[in-house]
């Protein structure tokens, strides 16, 4: 049953209508109504999160990953038509590109000022004829912080949200875990980069949800991008907020159990990911194929099987080398530990691009 009040909600980038549904157990359930006539690929996502549902279903058997609570967010998603679909939502939830938003505004600094000081330090040295070398975009990183961007600005914000001590903990504490899970599936399975605006915290119950997760594919090539400076997202503000010993506890534990868990030989995980990145693969050759063609006006020939067969192979070839790779832990160091250290290392954060906010 359809309740009879509608809001009008900022979220995903655009102006939706948030509905309220009263299921048959009494509960009301909010859903956003969106449009995604804008998005070229809107259905992308969706295979993601069908993915991430059955990977869900392994973690709960798992005795590692169950103990620990690991389980992906994923909201519901109802297709209305090829442009319009219910998602399920969370008033209490809010971006991180949100909170720093206001967070800005409390320290009457424009939210855009960092990006612009960034390009303008940048103009300023390619006018001059310098290059932008790695220790260039280092102290331009460093400058952003230590003037403008505190380490400190997501903390203060929970702090400030959560007045009790048990309540930030707890908050905190499941956060580690859903930012663990979203840092093992951008790595893992090759997704796009995990931007402030995709991230939803809930601020009612920890949990982290990622909006418009999709396989980083190249176009040109059809392969899954394993090129990019950080692994995963784990900038100066989250690693302040989770600490160190967040990060080096339950968040590398986090990703390890997951990994041990999904490389199980029983749970035939390369057969889900196979036919995922089956969908994937057809959509952007045919995505390409439309767009040589609509010049010519004549259909485009079907790719052959055997192409996508093998492109789909690789991928999930690289997918699975990755997994296997965060499942052992026989050295000293695991390689859960080598990528934080990769993801936390300014060296690599200056490379990124300023619209991802290094410096949040």
């Amino acid at each position: 049953r359809f309740m009879p009040r509608v809001d009008i909600v900022e979220k995903h980038n655009t102006a939706a209508r948030r509905l309220y549904i009263r299921g048959h157990n009494g509960k009301i359930y909010p859903y956003l109504v969106m449009n995604d006539s804008g998005l070229s690929d809107s259905r992308r996502d969706e295979r993601v999160l069908q993915l991430l549902r059955m990977l869900n279903h392994y973690l709960a058997k798992q005795k590692e990953t169950s103990k620990r609570f690991l389980h992906f967010t994923v909201p519901r998603v109802v297709p209305v038509s090829a442009q319009l679909r219910l998602v399920e939502d969370n008033p209490a939830s809010l971006s991180l590109l949100d909170i720093y938003k206001a967070s800005c505004s409390q320290i009457k600094i424009d939210y855009e000022l960092p990006i612009v000081r960034y390009y303008d330090r940048l103009g300023t040295l390619q006018s001059r004829g310098s290059p932008a070398s790695s220790q260039v975009m280092c102290d331009i990183l460093r400058d952003i912080q230590s003037k403008l961007i505190p380490r400190t600005m997501l903390k203060h914000w929970a702090l400030h949200t959560f007045q009790s001590a048990t309540d930030y903990w707890t908050f905190r504490k499941m956060m580690t875990l859903q930012l663990a899970l979203a840092c093992f599936a951008e790595y893992v399975l090759h997704l796009t980069r995990l931007n402030p605006d995709m991230m939803y915290l809930h601020r009612d119950c920890g949990l982290l949800n990622v909006s418009y997760f999709k396989f980083d594919i190249d176009d040109a090539k059809g392969e899954l991008n394993a090129h990019r400076p950080v692994p995963f997202r784990l900038t100066p503000n989250i690693m302040e907020f989770l600490t160190d010993i967040g990060v080096e506890g339950p968040l590398t534990a986090s990703i390890i159990a997951t990994a041990r868990c999904l490389v199980q030989p029983n749970f035939q995980v390369h057969a889900i990911l196979k036919a995922i990145l089956r969908d994937e693969i057809i959509a952007i050759q045919k995505k390409k194929q439309d767009e040589e063609y609509e010049v010519m006006y004549a259909d485009p020939p079907d790719v052959p099987g055997e192409i996508t067969i093998s492109m789909v192979t690789r991928a999930v070839q690289a997918i699975t080398t990755r997994l296997n790779s965060l499942a052992q832990f026989e050295a000293p160091e695991s390689k859960v530990s080598v990528l934080v250290k990769a993801a936390k290392s300014v060296e690599n954060l200056c490379m990124m691009d300023p619209s991802w906010h290094p410096w949040l």
